[in-house]
């Protein structure tokens, strides 16, 4: 039916729109994060010859690294998603199978011991599903898991943009003053293309 049609097609724009945001982000953070980041420590220069004060500064100016921070957050951000899959993977192999055996009816002997057997019994529980009518089909309802899985996505983003903004803010400024041991006195340290880091 028309809604059928709308419904698998709305469910594969989502699919794509997922993996489009997926790609968009590992490429903004390996394309854009990565030859920005790479020499942070090298190019953090600070007005004082005090041997080890300069990488103390740097390791209260940055606690961790932002190209890895980034990379962490990406990969977190995907885990509810796979979880997700996973279990809506599970659902319908199951589904498959106790619709095979109301079917044929379960037996000792017909137990499931390699691909091949799984790949038989998936395509006769779909012609045996597709011969019984469309008035008994049904359709698996992933719905609260869907919810489930969002709601931890959306929980894992706003605690990531929180530990972003308590880590480093969300700009990175021009001068970053120190005063730590081994320093003597206060330093002032200069951070490498802060405009475009900021962006």
């Amino acid at each position: 039916s028309a809604l059928t049609l709308l419904l698998t097609f709305s469910s594969l724009l989502g699919k794509i729109w997922l993996m489009l945001i997926i790609l968009l982000r590992m490429a903004v953070v390996v394309l854009a994060g990565y030859p920005l980041y790479q020499d942070e420590q090298e190019r953090f220069v600070c007005n004082t010859l005090q041997p080890g004060c300069s990488n103390v500064c740097y390791d209260l100016f940055s606690p961790v690294s932002h190209f890895r921070f980034w990379l962490i957050q990406t990969v977190s951000i995907l885990l509810p998603y796979a979880a997700f899959s996973i279990y809506v993977l599970h659902k319908v192999a199951m589904y498959i199978v106790r619709m095979h055996c109301s079917v044929h009816g379960c037996k000792g002997n017909k137990g499931l011991s390699s691909p091949k057997d799984l790949k038989e019994l998936c395509r006769s529980a779909v012609v045996d599903r597709l011969d019984c009518g469309a008035d008994n089909l049904s359709v698996l309802n992933f719905s609260g898991a869907y919810t489930v899985h969002l709601f931890f996505r959306t929980l894992l983003e706003a605690a990531f943009a929180a530990a972003q903004y308590f880590l480093f803010g969300f700009f990175v400024p021009e001068r970053f003053s120190c005063y730590h041991s081994p320093c003597t006195s206060t330093v002032d340290c200069y951070i490498s293309r802060p405009t475009e880091k900021s962006i």
